[in-house]
């Protein structure tokens, strides 16, 4: 054999050796290893344990201790949401009023600017209709006068002269020619 796979043979073999050392019982290991467990557990128990279960009392108070504080934050913040609810919907509500009380007045506005509008045309109407009648009032009067003139001027030429079918014929057409001649203007007075 060649001095290399010898080589390697023979590592094989101290590593199956080393294998077998620690699958092999052997009481001197055993003991050995029982005492340095012992000896640690002493030591953990003198003066680690103590520590460890004092800092996993810590870990263990400070999580419930957060817990709590998280329940508390979270009944805080569902009642300032229910605050917060209750503030909107009377902010809500009194928007709602408010606007239902602006469109009344609103409303009211209207009516008593259309009922002021109403009365305002009532009263143009009736001034109108008061300025008509007045004018036909003046004209009639008018009418009257002149009618009235009229027959007075008639009766004035009548009476100065006798008048025969001829004459009466003549006057009155004389009559109507002056009537047409005054139209729009004052008639002559007697």
């Amino acid at each position: 054999m060649t001095p290399l796979p010898l080589a390697l043979l023979a590592v094989d073999e101290a590593e199956h050796s080393a294998a077998d050392l620690l699958l092999r019982p052997d009481p001197g290991l055993w003991i050995w290893t029982l005492l340095v467990f012992l000896g640690v557990l002493v030591i953990l128990w003198k003066w680690g344990w103590g520590m460890m279960l004092d800092a996993l009392d810590r870990r263990d108070r400070s999580i419930r201790g957060a817990i709590e504080e998280a329940r508390k934050e979270r009944e805080e913040a569902e009642r300032l949401l229910a605050e917060h609810r209750a503030l909107l919907e009377k902010t809500r509500r009194e928007t709602a009023e408010m606007l239902a009380t602006a469109q009344q007045e609103a409303a009211r506005e209207r009516q008593r600017i259309v009922e002021e509008a109403r009365e305002e045309y009532e009263k143009i109407l009736a001034r109108g209709r008061e300025q008509v009648a007045q004018e036909a009032a003046r004209a009639r009067a008018e009418i009257r006068r002149e009618v009235a003139d009229l027959v007075l001027l008639a009766a004035s030429r009548l009476l100065r002269k006798t008048l025969d079918d001829a004459e009466h014929r003549r006057l009155a057409e004389e009559f109507v020619a002056e009537l047409e001649g005054y139209r729009g203007g004052d008639l002559p007075r007697a």
